[in-house]
């Protein structure tokens, strides 16, 4: 299992997009947008999170009355019901991952979106998502932005070869940082009863083992997505630090289970009557 590249549903020069991952917990694409691409309208989900990893340029969320600019190597988490749109900021192009969690049905959303030749072919693929244009919503204070690095968030965990931080915990999604030195483990093989479990490596590389003694290694610029019930573990077993986010669809209490005090998060065990086929995974390349 070798990481490879996601769909690609436009490549213009204004806009380049594709579809890394479509599942019923969590979606995602990655994006480049030049400062004349224009943007959606001030809309609002209200069934999922809508996130976004700045990986170069900037970009501009726009919230009920309020803007703001975010740098690269900066995570972005909008909470449902709350309004907001986002574009570039400055002349330069941005390129992001952006995360709907859940998922919603996103790639087919986006597939309509990028071939739609007339207003009414992108209305109609709006009017099919999860996404609605409005002008007011929930209190946008609850809008997620933080740089990484250890910069911003809740400190876990700092000790030599291990750093994570937690960057956000909603209901719809959480999302950890973490640095692992040589030869760090995650947890033992283990799946999830509910909800979806995805990597986005930022340095260095990740080593995963699934069941059947299927294993890969996912170097820096890829996703991983593990769906529920999948065997799953994962190491650094280079010689250099790994830096990723790791994503949990929905969290299912994941901030409470870092900080040691929810012993029924939903890890368990791998079932002795099987689990779900490896082959469900998905390791998408996201640098453009």
């Amino acid at each position: 299992m070798q990481a490879r590249a996601g769909e690609l549903l436009a490549d213009r020069a204004e806009l380049k997009v594709v579809l890394l991952a479509d599942t019923d917990g969590l979606g995602a694409t990655s994006a480049r947008l030049s400062p004349e691409a224009p943007a959606p309208p001030m809309h609002v989900h209200d069934r999922h999170a809508d996130c976004f990893l700045v990986l170069d340029g900037a970009v501009r969320l726009e919230l009920e009355g309020e803007q703001r600019i975010v740098e690269p190597h900066s995570w972005i988490q909008v909470p449902r019901g709350v309004v907001h749109t986002f574009g570039t900021a400055g002349d330069e192009p941005a390129t992001f991952v952006n995360v709907h969690a859940p998922a919603c049905g996103l790639g087919t959303y986006m597939r309509s979106l990028m071939a739609a030749q007339s207003d009414d072919d992108r209305r109609r693929a709006w009017d099919d998502f999860d996404a609605r244009s409005a002008a007011t919503g929930l209190d946008a204070d609850q809008v997620v932005v933080r740089r990484l690095g250890g910069r911003d968030g809740e400190t876990i965990t700092d000790r030599p070869g291990r750093r994570v931080t937690l960057l956000s915990d909603t209901d719809e999604l959480a999302v950890s940082e973490s640095v692992y030195g040589p030869g760090e483990r995650g947890p033992d093989e283990h799946v999830h009863r509910v909800h979806t479990d995805a990597w986005l490596l930022l340095e260095g590389s990740l080593a995963f083992r699934l069941r059947d003694g299927v294993t890969f290694e996912a170097p820096a610029g890829t996703l991983v997505v593990v769906p529920p019930n999948v065997v799953h573990a994962f190491a650094n077993e280079r010689d250099m630090a790994s830096r990723f986010l790791n994503l949990h669809a929905p969290s299912c209490g994941f901030g409470e289970y870092l900080r040691g005090r929810k012993p029924d998060f939903d890890q368990r065990d791998p079932p002795a009557d099987g689990d779900a086929d490896p082959g469900s995974v998905i390791v998408r390349t996201f640098s453009l």
